[in-house]
């Protein structure tokens, strides 16, 4: 695992979650935690195309699961960058993920 640059993100499933909350656990630099947030960065932007793109013909259950996931992981973020705590931001990251598991009909 390169902590050293910013991984990939394709998508905002339950796995990338918790590969981006190992991350941030293994993370040990700061520059490390700057790729961290980029990191949830490009989750946010994932979850905010698939809300504006579906908003019309997505279920209203779905549509919310997903704004919470999307506040979920701008809270990861802010504990990150704002508050210094990255341990606290892993654990928001793999609760957001254990939700986002038991409803394997959300798009991401």
């Amino acid at each position: 695992m390169d902590l050293e640059d910013a991984m990939d993100v394709e998508g905002f499933d339950a796995a990338t979650l918790l590969a981006i909350a190992e991350r941030i656990e293994l993370s040990r630099r700061p520059e490390h935690l700057i790729y961290r947030e980029s990191e949830l960065d490009e989750v946010w932007r994932l979850l905010d195309l698939t809300l504006c793109a579906e908003r019309e013909t997505m279920p209203g259950e779905v549509r919310d699961a997903l704004v919470l996931l999307r506040a979920q992981v701008v809270e990861a973020h802010d504990l990150i960058g704002i508050d210094s705590q990255p341990a606290a931001a892993a654990r928001r990251l793999r609760e957001a993920a254990a939700r986002l598991a038991d409803r394997s009909t959300l798009p991401g």
